[in-house]
């Protein structure tokens, strides 16, 4: 059963919001008076107020009270009817708040609003000594919305922005559980309770080209959050050498060789002499296909690589001879196409699409191995600029279809 509101409540709660939050049911001060001028409220009784306070005689009975206290004189009146047995209206400055919130033991709305602000205010003063641009641009989001007296849910959980913040001052991977402990001092809570959140600001603030593609490990990833499945899984010859001098060969792994995060980050290629053809692969299917060849180096893509894939990868293009072929083999479609673009751009210059050209996407269709286009991808397409995969991109938006690789396994 839900609780009483006491008349003072009631008027607290009448007032709180975005205009009074924002302060701006205050005037400036005049020339005759160095004193602002509140905003008055008129709110009519109906039935509504009387069951929130309890009942007619509850209220009528609190107003009396109200009408004698010296503090509310001049600030409160209430429009009596019926030989004061009812109320029409009651009229009040909302320069009362803050006296009613002491009493009941309320902050009030402003000053609360305030506080938050300051809070911002300081997050975004910390974030800016930091390279982490989207947080101080979510930070910046918050302090407008405080500041037109928007309600911010956040600001009552601390740990949410201890959480950010340790994120933005992240300057190498750590481990999704060790990141976890350090800051919330429970393994499990930052991905029960905040990966999402946090993935959905990263996705909103970032400025990374492939933000919307990417899936939520590959952007925590991005961000230095990584977690014990993240690999590099190959088919070829690739002589490695680690920081303490060792090497390993993948070739010597016929079906396959997994690199995982820690070899890519202290050890390198150093001799690829055998290799005349680098592909990477978007889909695990296709890959797993795919049987070892003395001169080919087939990698698994498995969409955007990390930044730390990036750099172990970006080693192949200084160690390959110039009749070395770079290709891709990705899914014909949106993401695909961001894919196949971002891998050209961030590693392999050379880069060029395999099957995945007017002439394949057209026989796919033909093999129904197609599926409908949706209209948010149909607008990101029709805005994208595609480079080598336009004819592909035409294609897509003509027939309405997108292939994935795994449908013509």
């Amino acid at each position: 059963m839900k609780k009483n509101l006491t008349l003072s409540q009631w008027l607290i709660e009448k007032t709180d919001g975005e205009a009074y939050r924002a302060g701006k049911l205050s005037g400036e001060s005049s020339e005759k008076s160095s004193e602002k001028a509140y905003v008055t409220k008129h709110p009519k009784v109906d039935q509504q107020i009387i069951n929130q306070i309890g009942s007619l005689t509850k209220l009528i009975s609190q107003a009396r009270e109200m009408e004698k206290d010296a503090q509310l004189s001049g600030f409160i009146r209430f429009d009596w009817r019926d030989m004061g047995n009812d109320i029409r209206a009651i009229h009040y400055s909302v320069e009362i708040i803050p006296l009613l919130c002491d009493r009941e033991g309320i902050e009030d709305p402003r000053k609360r609003q305030q506080r938050h602000i300051k809070t911002v205010g300081e997050l975004l003063q910390e974030a800016s000594q930091s390279e982490a641009d989207w947080l101080k641009s979510y930070y910046r989001f918050l302090l407008t919305r405080l500041e037109q007296g928007k309600l911010v849910k956040e600001m009552d959980d601390e740990a949410w922005f201890a959480c950010l913040n340790a994120i933005g001052r992240l300057h190498c991977p750590t481990w999704k559980r060790v990141f976890s402990a350090r800051v919330f001092r429970d393994s499990k809570r930052f991905q029960t309770s905040y990966e999402d959140r946090v993935v959905k600001v990263l996705r909103e603030y970032s400025d990374m080209p492939d933000k919307d593609v990417m899936t939520n490990e590959q952007i925590l990833k991005a961000y230095g959050i990584i977690s014990y499945t993240q690999t590099l899984e190959c088919k070829g010859t690739v002589l490695c050498r680690t920081d303490t001098g060792q090497t390993f060969d993948t070739g010597d792994f016929p079906y396959g060789a997994v690199l995982n995060s820690q070899t890519m980050e202290h050890a390198k290629p150093v001799n690829i002499a055998k290799i005349r053809r680098i592909m990477t692969i978007e889909n695990k299917a296709n890959y797993e296909n795919m049987s070892y060849k003395e001169d080919t180096l087939y990698i698994y893509c498995h969409g955007f690589f990390s930044p730390k894939e990036v750099e172990f990868l970006r080693e192949l293009t200084v160690l390959a001879a110039e009749n070395v072929e770079f290709l891709h083999w990705g899914d014909m479609d949106y993401g695909g196409i961001r894919i196949f673009l971002f891998n050209k751009d961030k590693i392999f210059p050379g880069l060029k699409p395999y099957k995945m050209d007017c002439e394949s996407f057209v026989a796919a269709v033909t093999l129904n191995a197609g599926r409908t286009l949706e209209a948010e991808k149909r607008k990101k397409l029709e805005q994208m600029n595609a480079g080598e995969l336009e004819e592909l991109r035409s294609s897509i938006l003509e027939y309405g279809m997108e292939i994935e690789q795994e449908m013509l396994v």
